[in-house]
């Protein structure tokens, strides 16, 4: 604390409704709610400046404000903030002393700066608990919205089991769910075991109550995993709860041991629980912080107008969850890691002397590799003097390496043409910030981050942990196979085929099996170039009767490509629909997508096909797939009736499964 924040936290309070009005008018948000929600703005500023938190203060008015009244209403630039900045330093700094102006000056600069910054895309959350999680919602969309990060949160608190699965059901595609199935008293049989009357009863008298509650929650578990393929985060048990007099804290002080062991009981059936769901579940350390928090964890922390957060609430949202939302935010999309050698992979200059293995960053980034993210090295440097003795990582680890002395944004953007990859979807590491901003400008949309901060490897590993659900999926090898297939059909030749018909491409087409759900699932999400509705669709519509995926995988010469290809198709009373359209870039330019398109037309037998596409700045690459296909556009929707087989290049063998109707003339023996 520089001896100003706690002056200017009562200067503030004292002015409050004066400058509650300055921040309502910048909004242009008339009314008394309006008012209302600008002074609870304000008493969060005021809070933080008194515990000496200036910088987290300014933070969170920022994110409070973008809450509340919606970041198009907000300015648009730091020269409109800087109108209801100027309003705020006339008021305040006449009766300030210097060290409280400087506080006001530098936390007014970062409101403006934090304000006109604009939000990326929305993430969904879906939260599922009572008071607790709310309150962390609250609290992290305020974090979130101060780093630019648009939080659409739906929360769910229905205690009735199914009721609660009822409401899930109604909620639409979500990228991150966060389930608090005890919190400060959800389960009323969690309430009961730990309500002061029951220091007076033995604990086996809560048991079936308890245990009751552990079937709910595994089937609440169940529904959630089968529904989404969205990370599941589901909190531990602290035993904490909410109080906000001296009657709360001396329940807390004589019921603490109570709670530890109902907390402990039921931790270890958790645990338990978790073991056996069909895929990873992530966790909320809510035990751990608890007890770093100690006996101030359920207390209320501060009244600001319609804000009452307690410690947990606000320490969980700044943490754990700010961290995921974060890695979901950035990261979510991505599909591989360029990485620059000296002073990143390792402490020093390889050509200059000796070095020093950062043996736990590569072990995260083989993390990251073994859950299908890429990785790709491009660093100004003399081939002939790399050396990965002694390393975690090997050369094998890496789809490219582009190591010479050309600009590395000319590296990065020969690997993206080498992988047929977006540079959209990279992360770059180099710890020259000159080279990640010459990087950032050459590609545009790539993640430029620096090896030596912390930071960093905190969201890498966030990331990881989201990716538990990909394990053993590492793809190193398909994209390697597809560098060789590339080289390969790249060799002169007078047909333009012949390269292609020596490659062996046989592709097997069928109806998707439940095994297969997951791979098409993930495929759809992470496809950007050629996926031609854009629309995400979650692991239960997948598995509706009413819907049909088809499949395409693929292998030649080289190996399998695996599944490369889906198509799902709905079926309406006059004609059948194409939802989601998907190619992976591994496969672009061998008529794969044809194949599969016009094995589904001749499956219709006669019923018209339809499909769209939503042009997005990425997806040119399948904008032509439906005229290309015989296809006739009307009204924006592209439709056909017949199979047109002479379409399929003779360089494909097909392999249809017997329940789909074969392009006979191309199915081989």
């Amino acid at each position: 604390m520089n001896g100003g924040e706690l002056e200017l936290s009562r200067a503030i309070r004292t002015q409050v409704d004066t400058l509650a009005g300055d921040l309502q008018k910048l909004a242009e948000a008339p009314g008394p709610a309006a008012l209302r929600q600008a002074r609870t703005g304000c008493a969060l500023l005021a809070h933080h400046l008194a515990q000496g938190e200036a910088a987290q203060g300014f933070a969170a008015l920022a994110g409070w404000l973008k809450l509340t009244y919606g970041a198009a209403r907000l300015p648009q630039t730091e020269d409109d903030g800087a109108v209801a900045a100027a309003r705020w330093h006339d008021r305040l700094s006449p009766e300030l002393s210097e060290a409280a102006r400087t506080t006001l000056t530098q936390g007014l600069a970062r409101l403006t700066e934090t304000l006109a910054r604009p939000p990326g895309h929305a993430l969904r959350a879906l939260f599922i608990g009572d008071c607790l999680i709310w309150d962390i919602a609250t609290q992290l969309q305020i974090a979130a919205a101060a780093e630019g990060i648009a939080i659409t949160p739906q929360l769910c608190a229905q205690r009735d089991g199914a009721e609660l699965h009822r409401a899930v059901e109604g909620i639409g595609p979500v990228d991150l769910v966060f389930y608090a199935p005890f919190g400060f008293g959800f389960a009323e049989s969690y309430a009961r075991a730990l309500a002061p009357g029951a220091l007076l009863r033995p604990m086996a008298r809560d048991l079936p109550g308890l245990r009751a509650t552990l079937d709910e929650v595994e089937a609440t578990l169940s529904h959630l995993l089968a529904r989404t393929d969205a990370p599941v985060y589901l909190h531990d048990i602290s035993g904490a709860r909410q109080a906000s007099d001296w009657r709360g804290a001396a329940a807390d002080r004589f019921g603490a041991r109570r709670r530890a062991r109902v907390a402990a009981w039921l931790n270890a059936r958790l645990d338990a629980l978790v073991q056996r769901a069909a895929r990873p579940v992530l966790r909320i350390p809510e035990a751990a912080e608890v007890h770093r928090l100690g006996p101030a964890a359920g207390r209320v922390l501060f009244e600001a107008g319609d804000l009452h957060p307690t410690a947990l609430a606000a320490s969980l949202a700044s943490g754990p969850y700010l961290r995921a939302c974060r890695a979901a935010h950035l990261l979510s999309r991505r599909k591989l890691v360029v990485s620059d050698l000296d002073n990143t992979l390792w402490a020093g200059e390889i050509g200059e002397g000796p070095i020093t293995h950062h043996h736990d960053r590569q072990a995260l980034l083989l993390r990251l590799k073994a859950r299908g993210v890429l990785l790709a090295v491009a660093s100004k440097n003399d081939p002939a003097n790399i050396s990965w003795r002694g390393a975690e990582l090997r050369a094998s680890d890496f789809v490219a390496c582009e190591i010479d002395w050309a600009p590395k944004a000319g590296h990065i953007a020969k690997i993206a043409a080498q992988l047929n990859l977006a540079p959209e979807s990279f992360v770059f590491l180099d710890d020259r910030a000159d080279e990640r901003a010459l990087a950032e400008a050459g590609c545009p949309g790539l993640l430029a981050l620096d090896p030596n901060l912390t930071q960093t490897w905190q969201l890498l590993d966030d990331w990881a942990v989201q990716r538990a659900a990909f394990a053993g999926s590492d793809r190193t090898t398909l994209y390697q196979a597809r560098a060789a297939r590339q080289d390969y059909v790249a060799t002169p030749s007078e047909d333009p085929g012949a390269a292609y018909r020596q490659l062996g491409l046989r592709v097997a087409i069928r109806i998707a099996k439940r095994r297969d759900l997951p791979r098409v699932g993930e495929l759809i999400a992470r496809t950007n170039q050629f996926n031609t509705t854009q629309v995400p669709i979650s692991a239960k519509e997948l598995s509706d009767p009413s819907r049909r995926v088809l499949i395409a995988e693929a292998r030649d010469r080289f190996g399998s490509m695996g599944i490369v290809s889906a198509l799902v198709i709905a079926d309406g009373a006059e004609a059948s629909e194409i939802t989601q359209f998907v190619l992976s870039c591994r496969a672009f330019g061998y008529g794969i997508e044809t194949a599969l398109l016009q094995t589904a037309l001749a499956a219709q037998s006669g019923r018209p096909l339809r499909g769209r596409i939503n042009e997005s700045p990425l997806n040119a690459p399948c904008r032509e797939v439906y005229a290309a296909n015989g296809f006739k556009l009307q009204d924006g929707i592209w439709t056909a009736q017949e199979p047109r087989p002479d379409l399929i290049p003779d360089w494909l063998s097909l392999d249809i499964a017997p329940d789909l109707r074969a392009v006979a003339a191309q199915v081989s023996a």
